[in-house]
């Protein structure tokens, strides 16, 4: 590492065949900081890394001279001029003032290349301090910080940073994922989200090699505070007017008994079974009953968050529907796929199909790029890949709704294979022709458009929003049936003012009149969890006010199955995150209904409830009788109401269930040996064991549950059902 500051000292080094380890670490020390290069700012820098975090050793990527990284600074967009500083740790204040809004926030932005080579692995240290220049002290800036390839414009660092009033310092780790010579690697600012006057000091990347990982290094990015935050923020009363408009509806209930006869003065319970809005997340079809990779707990807490038996009411497959996914059985074989699938219908989960084209090379069989000037090739290969995927049995009768295309505002190979050729003037015309191809293969599916960094990147005028837009209106304009429209909602370190997430959505609306999901939902790990557990509450609260929006799905909620590794409601431990209790307490308790009410003397009673499917319940002459009905809309209904064990059930096969009654074990003798699906569920249908048994004998543990009636489910990969009633004694 002497190299990034002593090449030549190395070089004598070498010519001494001084290569030790322990010499180069003991020079490194002697030598990065104690140097008549540095300044006093980076020799205070130096004290504090080694005083408050315990870090020694390192070396600059930038000049150790805060005057010197200055003057290799380029800016554009913007007017820069330098301010000296007093009573900071640093001496020189470069102001970038930027004059007026961009369509893109890299419309005008501010760098310097490093003078000193990185090598890829080597954990650096970014540190700077910010502020923005405003007599208002409650005034925030809004910029991106990047360290990026200068030609490739390849990520190492890119924050969305809110700059207060007051100077903060600011450290943020990363570990170099290529290698970069001098001049390849820039560090700046993206500014022209607004008219501003930003000002920095004291930047400085500190490369400590491999001495540390990244989490000795600090982390500090003073993103604890978001617009629209605050308790009284006034966001708040317009939201809880609309949920209230929007996602309520009033029940005139008539109450009948099983021989049709008003129930006078009872008390009747009306209980939400699931919400009308959908509250998702997407799934690992590997991980389901009867697959190689099934995990209990995952499938449980799926159907059960809050300890109540109320459990996400819609999922979205994350990758097993995806086109190279399944054509190499990425996830698992399609037999796989398609019995999670039917384990999730049968438990009246809704299902996602994602993707069925997602137009970039990487994301489409390899004969795709190969074929690139070949047109008819990738039509009929695309045409091919949505008849048999519409029409695969299991597929078609679980799965409605799709993302039809993905990330068509980023992702554009197809586009430009296509662009110019017969038939493809701009080769979008093929998005349209996709569309409709598979509302051609089934006509009752509802297709969406999918894309990200719009919701995140929180501007009406954002430039990936645009885009978006526009490809949107091409694809409606030319014919295309666009049924809703989807904003994955991957949220980076800056948390989008909460009334900027309305601005988008009722732009948004007003434009196209479509329905709204979020599709892809989660937050990064640099926000401290009680942070994302406020924001993502204030997220989804404005997500559901809006009448636009019919659902808000998660990518992943477990750390053990996310792609970041950073789910938003359980660690990989199966440890509850801060954001379950706000989920929980949302969607299960706020936007609940669950209310006993007396009928009158007719039978009749009026409830407001949120929309959703619901239980009706009471207890005649001791016995409980029930009915189900939906509440999507106001409904004057009248519900006859039957005893639980009348209900009827089909059995293919029979099987052994003992004792019964049982007190806390039961005891299965399968019909047969091989793998079957056990579900124990309550007399109301909540399910509250989910597992495989196999050979021909298990034992279930009930110990737990309170006395009563329950009904234990089996079902084989074959699809044949048997169900036994089981009493549950102490």
């Amino acid at each position: 590492m002497l190299h990034l500051i002593f090449g030549n000292f190395e070089t004598q080094l070498n010519s001494f065949n001084m290569k030790s380890t322990l010499l180069s670490i003991i020079l490194l020390g002697i030598f990065t900081y104690v140097n008549a290069q540095n300044d006093a700012y980076h020799n205070t820098l130096f004290n504090q890394l080694q005083t408050d975090y315990g870090l020694t050793g390192g070396g600059w990527l930038l000049t150790p001279n805060e005057a010197t990284n200055a003057s290799n600074a380029i800016s554009y967009g913007n007017t820069t001029t330098q301010n000296t500083v007093t009573g900071q740790d640093f001496s020189l204040a470069i102001n970038m003032d930027v004059a007026s809004t961009g369509n893109n926030p890299w419309d005008a932005g501010y760098f310097i290349p490093n003078v000193n080579p990185v090598q890829q692995g080597q954990r650096v240290l970014l540190v700077i301090w910010l502020r923005r220049v405003s007599a208002n002290p409650t005034d925030k800036g809004k910029l991106n910080l990047f360290v990026e390839h200068h030609q490739t414009f390849h990520k190492e660092v890119i924050l969305t940073i809110n700059p207060t009033t007051q100077w903060q310092q600011y450290f943020i780790p990363f570990e170099a994922s290529d290698n970069y010579t001098a001049g390849e690697l820039n560090t700046g600012f993206h500014l022209a989200y607004q008219q501003q006057e930003i000002e920095y000091g004291g930047m400085a990347l500190v490369n400590y090699g491999t001495s540390y990982t990244l989490n000795d290094l600090p982390s500090v990015l003073h993103n604890d505070y978001y617009e629209g935050s605050e308790p009284n923020a006034s966001w708040r009363a317009p939201a809880a007017s609309r949920i209230e408009q929007h996602r309520k509806a009033d029940l005139q209930l008539q109450v009948l008994d099983a021989a049709g006869n008003p129930v006078p003065n009872a008390p009747v319970r009306v209980e939400m079974i699931r919400h009308k809005y959908a509250f998702g997340t997407a799934v690992v079809t590997s991980r389901f009953p009867g697959n190689p990779q099934y995990n209990a707990t995952y499938v449980s807490k799926l159907q059960d968050l809050d300890g109540n038996g109320h459990g996400f009411n819609w999922v979205v497959t994350e990758n097993a529907l995806k086109w190279n996914a399944w054509e190499n059985n990425w996830i698992g074989t399609p037999s796989e796929t398609i019995n999670a699938l039917n384990y999730l219908t049968n438990q009246k989960i809704k299902i996602r199909g994602h993707v069925l084209i997602w137009p970039g090379w990487s994301f489409m069989p390899a004969d795709m790029q190969a074929n690139a000037n070949n047109p008819q090739h990738l039509k009929n290969r695309i045409d091919n890949r949505l008849i048999g995927k519409l029409n695969t049995s299991g597929i078609r009768q679980n799965i409605k709704e799709w993302d039809v295309i993905n990330e068509i505002a980023h992702v554009r190979d197809l586009e430009y294979a296509l662009q110019g050729t017969t038939s493809y003037t701009t080769g979008r015309e093929i998005y349209t022709e996709i569309f409709n191809k598979a509302h051609q293969q089934d006509n009752a599916l509802v297709g969406y458009v999918n894309d990200y960094n719009i919701l995140s990147n929180g501007s009406v005028v954002g430039g990936d929003y645009q885009l978006y837009k526009s490809m949107i209106q091409e694809i409606i304009n030319s014919g295309g049936q666009v049924d809703g429209i989807g904003f994955q909602a991957h949220m980076g370190t800056n948390m989008t003012a909460i009334d900027s997430l309305y601005a988008i959505l009722e732009d948004c609306y007003q434009t196209f009149g479509k329905d709204i999901k979020i599709t892809e939902f989660d937050m990064s790990d640099v926000i401290v969890d009680s942070t994302a557990a406020r924001y993502m509450g204030d997220f989804l609260t404005m997500m559901f006010s809006h009448p636009s929006t019919n659902g808000f799905l998660m990518w992943g909620f477990w750390d053990g199955a996310h792609w970041l590794g950073n789910a938003p409601l359980f660690d990989i431990n199966w440890t509850p995150k801060p954001s379950l209790t706000t989920f929980n307490n949302l969607v299960f308790t706020e936007w609940w209904t669950d209310s006993t009410l007396t009928t009158d003397a007719n039978g009749n009673l009026t409830i407001r409830g949120f929309k959703g499917d619901y239980r009706i319940s009471t207890t005649i002459n001791s016995e409980l009788v029930v009915a189900d009905l939906v509440l999507y809309d106001d409904l004057n209904t009248t519900v006859q109401l039957f005893p639980v064990n009348t209900i009827s059930i089909l059995n293919d096969v029979d099987f052994k269930v003992f004792p019964n009654p049982a007190y806390d074990i039961i005891n299965v003798e399968l019909p047969s040996e091989g793998d079957w699906s056990v579900t124990l569920v309550d007399k109301l249908g909540r399910v509250l064991i989910a597992t495989i048994l196999n050979g021909k004998k298990g034992r279930l543990d009930i110990s737990a549950f309170d006395d009563g009636v329950y009904f234990l489910k089996i079902e084989n990969k074959e699809g044949e059902i048997g169900v036994h009633k089981i009493l549950k004694m102490d």
